[in-house]
């Protein structure tokens, strides 16, 4: 199987030589890092790998992590996506450098490493490239995992080369899993069997940095949106079709309870607007557009993208679309990370590891239909129904501390 594998790597690499130099003199930042040809000469401490989207973004809490404990650290983040090329950036600086994953063959791992010359080699989730693990493993540079996970339809694809697969898991010095569960998948192959060699530490992807929230910050954006200190800032994001009726219903019932509330509503989809400021109105209600300014109405339409977090950040309480109508959920976590209770409906099929993370630590809650999250609105207005805050300090109990702090010591001692 081994043998299979480099043959089809090299065959590969073969074809894809010619057009990538070719590519990477264009000026190709992919190709560049496909072929592992360095216009820097710069070398790092860390290697941390991750390949698309979401493990780029655990790989981005990491790294934070780490240089907001050691400042010094030079760490060079990888990807495999163009898509995740794109977040990895969002944190490039003068301590980060990133690129693309080099492809699967010796000849531009080599180039590569011997560029960055990493102290240690960080793979999130369960990226496996037998010759990039293999060549790092060569090199004596120690290998960990970090937010490791191995779902049953990967259990049994391993299965077909365990020997190899076995062989692979031997080269890294440290696994940090999500679950119980993937500790005993991956013991299956033999990790493990060396002392405390496989963590359960939790997800990562629950460690996002919490957005800077300070009064004077809050105060600005609740004037922005003509909200007084009295003023119970109900934001609602994310919402689809049927949805914004049922919240303007709800802000309705409790003004007939004297509660003085300001209902900001930001769709999914921003090319709805123009309708949904129409459909809102004919119930006499008067909407307000938020980029209009002046909002001195108590129903606010979102019509621009890139501000929903300033509002969680504002609100109250907040809600997330996509829940009370067959969607399956949007992202839960971003009030959450903004320091603001969030509600949702029971439609979480796309978001149901947020959603469990999000009731077992009482950071929102879930509702059947609109009838019940009124109620529960009521009584959280009255102090009857509390919710916690997520804090800063939640981070040094987190899966991303756990494997970071041991990152951390063992770039120390080497």
């Amino acid at each position: 199987m081994k043998f299979i594998y480099r043959f089809i790597t090299s065959l590969i690499y073969l074809f894809c030589r010619v057009y990538g130099h070719s590519r990477a003199k264009a000026g190709s930042e992919l190709w560049r890092g496909r072929l592992g040809l360095f216009e820097s000469s710069s070398t790092v401490d860390i290697w941390i790998h991750a390949s698309s989207v979401g493990e780029t973004k655990v790989a981005t809490y990491l790294t934070d992590y780490l240089l907001r404990h050691k400042f010094e650290l030079r760490i060079y983040l990888s990807t495999m996506t163009e898509a995740g090329q794109k977040v990895a950036r969002t944190i490039a600086g003068k301590n980060v450098m990133t690129g693309f994953l080099p492809l699967d063959h010796p000849s531009p791992l080599n180039r590569t490493l011997d560029v960055l010359k990493p102290k240690m080699m960080v793979i999130t989730e369960t990226e496996i490239w037998p010759n990039l693990i293999g060549q790092v493993s060569k090199r004596n540079i120690e290998i960990v995992l970090v937010n490791g996970r191995m779902s049953d339809a990967a259990f049994g694809k391993y299965k077909l080369a365990r020997k190899m697969f076995r062989n692979i898991l031997g080269c890294y010095q440290k696994l940090f899993v999500k679950t119980a569960a993937d500790k005993s998948r991956f013991g299956f192959f033999g990790a493990g069997t060396r002392d405390e060699q496989v963590i359960v530490a939790g997800d990562m992807k629950f460690d996002a940095p919490l957005l800077p929230r300070s009064a004077g910050r809050v105060q600005e954006i609740r004037s922005r949106i003509g909200a007084s200190q009295s003023d119970f800032v109900f934001v609602c994001g994310s919402t689809r079709p049927g949805e914004e009726q049922l919240l303007q219903e709800l802000a309705r019932t409790l003004k007939t309870n004297s509660v003085p509330i300001k209902l900001v509503l930001a769709p999914r989809h921003v090319d709805r607007i123009t309708q949904l400021q129409k459909d809102l109105s004919v119930s006499g209600d008067s909407v307000d557009l938020y980029s209009e300014g002046n909002l001195n109405s108590s129903l606010i339409l979102v019509d621009k993208m890139g501000c929903l977090n300033d509002l969680y950040l504002a609100a109250n309480l907040a809600f997330v679309g996509g829940t009370l109508v067959d969607i399956g959920g949007h992202n839960l976590l971003e009030p959450v990370w903004a320091g603001t209770p969030v509600l949702f409906g029971q439609s979480t099929a796309n978001v149901n590891e947020a959603k469990k993370y999000i009731l077992e630590n009482n950071y929102g809650a879930m509702v059947a239909d609109v009838t019940e999250m009124t109620e529960l609105v009521k009584n959280f207005i009255n102090g009857e129904k509390t919710f916690s805050i997520k804090k800063s300090d939640d981070l040094s109990h987190s899966a991303t501390s756990i494997a970071g702090d041991y990152i951390l010591q063992r770039l120390s001692d080497v």
